[in-house]
């Protein structure tokens, strides 16, 4: 029984892992695997940005710790290593932010899902 839980906990790590290996176009993100956008911002608020790739955009959701502004600008190219929300707006929960420098910000309070693999680089 021990063996075919961590069998199967080995098999979900290879499936998630699977599924954030390349970028995802905005268009094609579904729930829930959690993916990885890449594009130009388009717009900034205290809690995020729109993001937008070849054909869509959407916004995503980077609120950090009190009193720290997210540090980017309009038309900056960046990746994002998150979550699609559910419901009707479209919101891209994002947990890494990786900018062209190959800055990293990891934003402080991501929904609670597998954010928590990712703690080093992604590419």
């Amino acid at each position: 029984m021990r063996t075919h839980l961590i069998l199967m906990a080995a098999a979900m790590f290879v499936i998630l892992l699977n599924g954030c290996a390349g970028t995802t176009p905005i268009k094609n993100l579904a729930l829930p695997p959690v993916s990885i956008i890449e594009g130009n911002i388009t717009q900034l608020d205290d809690s995020g940005f729109d993001l937008m790739d070849d054909n869509d955009s959407i916004y995503v959701r980077a609120e950090l710790l009190e009193n720290i502004k997210l540090k980017f600008s309009v038309g900056e190219k960046v990746k994002v290593y998150g979550n699609l929300q559910s419901g009707k707006k479209k919101i891209f929960d994002g947990y890494v932010i990786k900018k062209s420098t190959g800055e990293q910000i990891i934003v402080s309070n991501p929904s609670p899902h597998f954010g928590f693999i990712l703690q080093t680089s992604f590419k």
